[in-house]
């Protein structure tokens, strides 16, 4: 008749320390938080139609990570065509405090956009470090002029970002 060994104490208590080890890392990063996890605030989506088939998809957003702030636009074209649509495609983005201006950047994007059936930009300022809270936003405003419709440069205020801290 064949023996079968049962296992040692020795190891059963092995794997008891092993078990409880891995579910006590496992409780651990689950409720871990980060120190200072990042807060974006963005606006809806603001839409610019181009010449013929041609949408811009435009979003403000600010950004808030401990004291660091920094606001972006983000960009999204389709198109169904190649060709040359933008004579000029340009944005300003404004990191805001209370409406005024703390940090800006002028982006280009009339080359990206022309070579591009579908793109997704971003245009961002640099980073503020302040500990002064509240009435943070992002803000912009476009530049856009349509190629051949010989009316030349059209700017549009974008709508800001909600707040944060």
């Amino acid at each position: 008749m064949r023996k079968t060994s049962k296992p040692h104490r020795s190891t059963k208590s092995i794997i008891a320390v092993i078990m409880t080890f891995v579910v006590t890392s496992a409780a651990l990063l689950v409720t871990a938080s980060p120190a200072a996890a990042a807060t974006t605030r963005c606006s809806d989506w603001q839409i610019q139609n181009g010449p013929v088939v041609t949408q811009v998809s435009m979003k403000t957003c600010v950004v808030k990570n401990g004291n660091s702030r920094y606001a972006y636009v983000l960009v999204e074209q389709w198109r169904t065509y190649s060709g040359k649509d933008w004579d000029r495609f340009k944005v300003h983005a404004r990191l805001e405090r209370n409406d005024a201006n703390k940090a800006t950047k002028w982006c280009d994007f009339t080359d990206e956009m022309n070579r591009y059936l579908v793109i997704t930009l971003y245009c961002t300022t640099s980073t503020v470090t302040s500990s002064t809270s509240g009435g943070w936003t992002g803000d912009a405003v476009i530049v856009f002029n349509f190629n051949l419709d010989g009316l030349g440069d059209k700017s549009k205020a974008l709508t800001g970002s909600p707040a944060v801290s």
